[in-house]
């Protein structure tokens, strides 16, 4: 018996394809499904960049490159867009991925969790004290500072929006409650967005089950990319057509075509800068959203 038990392991070892082993070296980056996978060669979101800081120094923040670097990105163009108090970027994966309580995903560096943008209720951008939850009027209680907080539409959906229209960041979903995505979605509408974004955002946003209602954040997973299946993504639930891949060696990372359509009806198509983020008109947050609106 004792001679069959290196057979035995090797065989297991072998036969789960998608773990990091001396009989698979090609395997690298996320490895596996988010709730069941790892990590190898991560990137580090810098504990604190341009327009986000993390939550918590936990050494929870590697992920694949690519949506490190998306995430940056996406923070950067609403911070250069409005200013305000920086995002703050929850837990990521661990460095070598694996399982980190209290999350059932998280494991292979294709999930993030992005606390919402807050305001007073006067309307000044303050510092996000942690997770807090959102209501259909759109208000919050902050427990750190005994009272309540408005959630930011307009820096909220312009973080979607960024992330949406950022080819390396290829959502795949965003996991938010029914409530909160009604409100970013009528916002959307009301700024008139582009059918094109308004459908990617509406493929991509829903509430989860199980997991929570997650009313206090976005949850935001990237979907495989061609090259990261080769090397050991396994790619699940619903794949986005809008998705390109692979994309060519300096392709923009920025959806060009959105792009265009974006920037029209605001400044000229050669206008350098990122999609109608800046010139854009700033519509008040509303008071609060009938519920009839939500369902």
């Amino acid at each position: 018996m004792r001679a069959l038990l290196p057979v035995f392991f090797l065989s297991a070892s072998l036969g789960c394809t998608r773990m990091p082993n001396p009989g698979a070296p090609a395997l690298s980056g996320s490895l596996g499904m988010p709730h069941l996978g790892s990590l190898t060669e991560p990137a580090a979101l810098a504990l604190e960049g341009e327009g986000y800081r993390m939550l918590r120094d936990n050494d929870r923040r590697y992920g694949l490159p690519r949506f490190v670097e998306a995430l940056a990105r996406a923070s950067r163009a609403v911070h250069g867009a409005r200013g305000g108090a920086p995002l703050l970027v929850g837990d990521l994966s661990a460095p070598s991925g694996g399982a980190i309580l209290p999350h059932f995903s998280h494991r292979n560096g294709r999930d993030v969790d992005l606390l919402f943008y807050v305001t007073t209720l006067e309307g000044a951008s303050v510092p996000s004290p942690g997770f807090v939850h959102f209501g259909a009027d759109g208000l919050g209680w902050d427990e750190v500072h005994g009272r309540y907080l408005r959630l930011d539409l307009e820096r909220e959906w312009l973080l979607v929006r960024a992330l949406l229209l950022d080819e390396d960041a290829r959502v795949q979903w965003i996991f938010v409650s029914r409530v909160v995505t009604a409100m970013l979605l009528e916002w959307a509408r009301a700024r008139g967005e582009p059918s094109l974004v308004l459908e990617r955002a509406q493929e991509v946003m829903a509430q989860p089950q199980p997991g929570g209602v997650h009313d206090d954040h976005l949850h935001v997973r990237t979907a495989c990319a061609h090259e990261d299946v080769l090397r050991g993504c396994e790619p699940t639930g619903t794949q986005r057509a809008w998705h390109k891949s692979p994309r060519a060696a300096g392709e923009p990372v920025v959806d060009g075509e959105l792009v265009l359509e974006l920037l029209r009806p605001v400044v000229a198509p050669d206008t350098p800068h990122l999609p109608g983020l800046r010139d854009e008109p700033r519509p008040s947050p509303p008071e609060s959203m009938p519920v009839a609106a939500l369902e």
